[in-house]
């Protein structure tokens, strides 16, 4: 769909995680890439899949977005906590989206993975938007 790009919610998810002085005194930062040497914990934005959910009258895309999240301090915990606040300013958030109108956002599925490393733990956070053009 040539109208909806994944640029616009990836920004509005961006702005409503930075501008939270809770999220941002759990993490150094919020990134699409990290910096090489970047502390922990932090977070990245993921991976992007739309889809046409289109009718005969509403021009529509669903956008799945995955967060990651990354520590290396208390096992699951801080990764957990973290995740939680994520959970607290996405799920059903009124987001502004440019160009766009956010019809819904919603959590969907999350998982707290340890990295080969035995060290870093990734906790994995997925979104479903639907999004119809203005």
């Amino acid at each position: 769909m040539s109208t909806f790009s994944h640029l616009p919610l990836q920004k509005a998810i961006y702005q409503t995680l930075t501008n939270d002085a809770t999220l941002m005194a759990l993490v150094v930062g919020v990134f699409d890439r990290p910096p090489q040497g970047t502390a922990f914990p932090y977070i990245t934005l993921g991976e992007s899949a739309g889809s046409d959910w289109s009718t005969k009258t509403t021009t529509g895309m669903e956008q799945n977005v995955t967060l990651h999240v990354w520590s290396r301090e208390g096992g699951r915990a801080e990764a957990a906590s973290i995740m939680e606040r994520i959970h607290t300013l996405l799920h059903q958030a009124p987001l502004s989206v440019t160009g766009q109108t956010l019809v819904s956002i919603r959590f969907s599925a999350s998982n707290i993975l340890l990295e080969n490393d035995g060290w870093t733990y990734q906790g994995v956070m997925t979104f479903q938007a639907f999004l119809q053009a203005v």
